[in-house]
This record gives C-alpha cells, sequence and structure tokens, in this order.
C-alpha cells in the first residue's frame, strides 16, 4: 500500500538520481495543501464527467474516494512517505492504491501547473479569512482598552519628542486603524485573485475539459482566470500576499516598540501581566517584554519574505518554471509567523494595565500645551505667524526661568508681550486642549468615543469576511488548517 506514484518519466530510460529526488521533493510542511488539492480535484472530475472522459458511475466512484481520502488524512490515517515528490503525487497515490486504474483517469486533462497554482490561491484565500481572525482578535482588544481609557490623558510624541496632550485611547486607536486597513487588504486581495486557474493545464488550457468557468464556480471562485499562460505563471497574488503579512508585522511592531518603551522603568506607564512577560535566568528582578520584542524582531522575517520572492520573480519568463515552487517556502513561513504572533500579542494587549496618574502628570512636561497658547492668540486676533513667534517667546521665558507653562503668573506676561493676558492662562490647561479638539477623528473623549463607535461597526463587518467559509469539506468535516505537516 505505500508504492510510490510518479507522475511523470515516460520518456526517461532511467529514474532520477538520489540527488535530484532529495532537490525535488516538497518540504514536509507543503502537503498541508491537501483540502485545497482535493477540492481542485473534486472539481476535475466535475469537468471529466462533462467531457464525457467519466461516466456516472466512474464520477460518483472517484468523489466518494476523493472525499473518504480527505477524511483519512485529516484524522491521520494517511501520511506522505517519502517517495512522494509532492502534495499531487501524494493523493494520486492515495487514489490509484484504492481504485487502481481508474484512479490514474483523474489526471486527464490537467497538469501540476494548473493544480499549483489553484491550490496556493485557494489556500491564500483561506489563510486571508484566518489571519483577518486574528488580526481581529487583536483589535478587539485595543478597542477595549481604547474604550477604558477615553479619559485618560497622556503626553502625545512627534519625533519622540512630548507635542501636544491627547487621550490614551485615541492613541491606541490609531494602531487599531492602522491595522484594520491591513484587514481591508486581505479582503481587497481575495476580491483581485477570486479567478480560477484550474483548466489552464500545463500553460496553453486543456484539450479535453473546456468548461472551467464551471469548475471555478464549483471551487468558491467567481470565474476562472482570463489567460491560461497567465493562470500558471503568474505569482503576483503570492507577493500581494507576502506584503500584506509585512505590513501586519510593521503595523504590530510599531505598538510592540511602543510597549516595550512604556514598560520600561524610565517610562513605568504600562505593566506587563505575568501570563504574557517573562524574566531573566540571572537577574531575579527582570520582567521583559518578549512578546513585544519577538513580534518586532519576527516583522523583519515578514519583510525579507516580500523581497526574497520578489526577487526569485524578477527576470522569470513565461510560463511556468520550478523557481516558482519557492513561493510556498515563503509564504508557510510568513503565515506560521503570524499565527505564532497574534494569538500571544492579543493576549499582551488585553492584559496591559496603564498607570493613569502617571500618564496625567507626564502629559503638560516639554510644554505640551505651547500650542494652545497660539491658537488663544489667533482668537485674540494675532495673525498665526506672529501667534507662533510669541508663542517661541513664552517657551523661551519659562525656560530661561526655570519652569514650565504651568509657572507662568499674569505678572510675567506683559515681560514676553503685550498681546498676552490673563486669558491666556485659562487656556493652558489640559482639559481645555482636549475639550477643543471636537473634529471628527480628534482626540476630545467625546470624539474618541465616537470613533471606537465606529470601529467596532467596521470591525463587525470584517468578522463577516473573516468567518466565510469558500470551500466545503467533503465527506464530513475537516479540522482548519493547523502549522505544520499532515
Amino acid at each position: 500500500m505505500s508504492e510510490p506514484t510518479q507522475l511523470w518519466g515516460g520518456r526517461f530510460k532511467s529514474g532520477p538520481s538520489e540527488a535530484l529526488a532529495n532537490l525535488s521533493r516538497a518540504h514536509p510542511s507543503y502537503f498541508r495543501l491537501y483540502r485545497e488539492d482535493l477540492a481542485g480535484s473534486r472539481a476535475h472530475a466535475s469537468e471529466l464527467k462533462r467531457a464525457g472522459v467519466l461516466d456516472e458511475t466512474e464520477f460518483t466512484t472517484i468523489r466518494a474516494s476523493l472525499d473518504q481520502i480527505e477524511l483519512d488524512i485529516a484524522e491521520k490515517r494517511e501520511e506522505p512517505i517519502p517517495s512522494d515528490e509532492d502534495i499531487h503525487t501524494f493523493i494520486e497515490r492515495l487514489l490509484m492504491q484504492r481504485l487502481g486504474a481508474l484512479g490514474g483517469k483523474l489526471r486527464a486533462g490537467r497538469s501540476r501547473n494548473d493544480q499549483t497554482a489553484n491550490n496556493t490561491r485557494l489556500y491564500l484565500r483561506r489563510m486571508a479569512r484566518e489571519i483577518s481572525r486574528g488580526i481581529i482578535d487583536v483589535e478587539k482588544a485595543l478597542a477595549a482598552q481604547a474604550a477604558k481609557h477615553t479619559e485618560t490623558v497622556m503626553p502625545g510624541f512627534t519625533h519622540l519628542q512630548p507635542a501636544q496632550p491627547i487621550v490614551l485611547g485615541h492613541h491606541l486607536m490609531a494602531h487599531a486603524q492602522s491595522l484594520l486597513r491591513d484587514i481591508e487588504r486581505f479582503e481587497d486581495f481575495d476580491r483581485r485573485f477570486d479567478r480560477s486557474p484550474l483548466g489552464a493545464a500545463a500553460l496553453a488550457g486543456s484539450g479535453i475539459v473546456n468548461r472551467p468557468d464551471l469548475a471555478a464556480i464549483e471551487l468558491g471562485y467567481s470565474a476562472a482566470c482570463e489567460n491560461s499562460i497567465d493562470a500558471v505563471a503568474a505569482r503576483d497574488h503570492v507577493a500581494e500576499f507576502l506584503f500584506i503579512c509585512s505590513l501586519v508585522g510593521v503595523s504590530l511592531s510599531r505598538l510592540a516598540e511602543e510597549i516595550c518603551i512604556w514598560a520600561s522603568k524610565q517610562f513605568s506607564w504600562v505593566k506587563l501581566h505575568d501570563s504574557y512577560s517573562t524574566g531573566s535566568s540571572i537577574m531575579p528582578q527582570k520582567k521583559n517584554p518578549d512578546i513585544a520584542e519577538l513580534t518586532r524582531g519576527m516583522s523583519g522575517t515578514l519583510i525579507g519574505n516580500v523581497a526574497g520572492f520578489l526577487a526569485t520573480m524578477k527576470a522569470m519568463p513565461l510560463a511556468y518554471n520550478r523557481d516558482l515552487a519557492e513561493d510556498k517556502r515563503v509564504l508557510f513561513e510568513s503565515l506560521d509567523v503570524l499565527e505564532l504572533i497574534l494569538p500571544a500579542f492579543a493576549g499582551m494587549v488585553e492584559t496591559l494595565e496603564f498607570d493613569v496618574a502617571k500618564l496625567r502628570e507626564e502629559a503638560p512636561k516639554g510644554f505640551t500645551l505651547a500650542t494652545e497658547v497660539a491658537d488663544w492668540l489667533v482668537s485674540q486676533g494675532v495673525p498665526f505667524a506672529q501667534a507662533h513667534e510669541i508663542t517661541g517667546a513664552v517657551v523661551r521665558y519659562c525656560e530661561e526661568h526655570g519652569h514650565d507653562l504651568a509657572g507662568l503668573t499674569e505678572a510675567d506676561l506683559p515681560n514676553i508681550d503685550d498681546r498676552l493676558n490673563s486669558g491666556v492662562l485659562n487656556a493652558i490647561t489640559i482639559e481645555g486642549a482636549l475639550a477643543s479638539r471636537t473634529g471628527y477623528g480628534s482626540t476630545s473623549p467625546a470624539s474618541v468615543r465616537d470613533q471606537i463607535a465606529r470601529f467596532n461597526a467596521a470591525l463587525e463587518a470584517k468578522a463577516a469576511f473573516a468567518a466565510a467559509e469558500l470551500l466545503q469539506a467533503g465527506a464530513a468535516a475537516v479540522p482548519q488548517h493547523t502549522r505544520g505537516a499532515r
């Protein structure tokens, strides 16, 4: 029952050398595509029936066998053997063991070229949803923290220098908005590559089956690819998916960097939960932000995979070349990285404890209320160019006298500029600064609460995309993808 099957070699006098076989053999993790390969095989059986290659009995027998194979692989009753060159060889070996010559009829009218293109496309459309579910968990944690901190004041930064006071919820929602766009990119990806390569065969289309449009519908696509050469040679869907994964990594990494800073003793703005941090093997007092650091580091791997695969693609002639098999190596690594990061990151964010009092204490430091002076002067009819200069003079005066804006008195004002009066002292408060910023998307507590409400509604729509199933399992429910070989 373990005899090897080879899908090529009829014109060769000898089999492949051991070195070639070792080089050509798919990595064990590549066999995770069994579900997609079987789905394509079922759709192809329908094509062969329409073409008259399979009669009704043969069609029913093959489909039933494919369904059972899917169940057997999912429950690990069947696994690849060393001589299975790839997922296609593995499935055909199982089919021929069970059906004999009838199993070999399924190969008519198709090629590994369109099979692998179809497998990858189906898999990525499924994984776009699975990764989106992981991002949504992070988003929910961010939105929940933001909702708790719509009144929590903190300094906002530009150039890593204190700039203006903001509310913590607003800052956290900035990260949430970035990740929301990453989910939207997965949705855009799914729409753009909603075309089936099946039926392109090696490159010219099939001379046996001629309704790839019907097979496409069966597979959950909206249509077949427009060009059979492009169908088997294109890998821009892989490059785009890798790019989106890298952007997810970058989005997470930016927040990870801030958490590392905020959790440092020098800042002490946030405490990490014990279950989402680690210690030191030599320094017992340490509490390290490992999740944030690992996320920051692994984002480099995600970026590198995009660059590496683009280099693989850049000078490849049409149509299919074996170089394209490298797509799976980087795809699976990027996906496995995100599947590790996302649940850990969501848990870390959910359990963060912010020091509200310390954040408020820090909010006005570094002259973060200086813009309020300029805005007050504008409200008194002073042109902003002049208001900017006067405000600079105010900051310089405070620095020279060893205090910040809170140290200004009414007696100081005429010494700076005669256009300043006691009214400006009422303007330079944290409450006033926040309350004045009520525009759409601004940092006032009310505006942030409105933003969170809109965000939660948008996230619900993304959850519908993430939950959608494109493929139905065969004879029985089949577990979702898990990392590693099947």
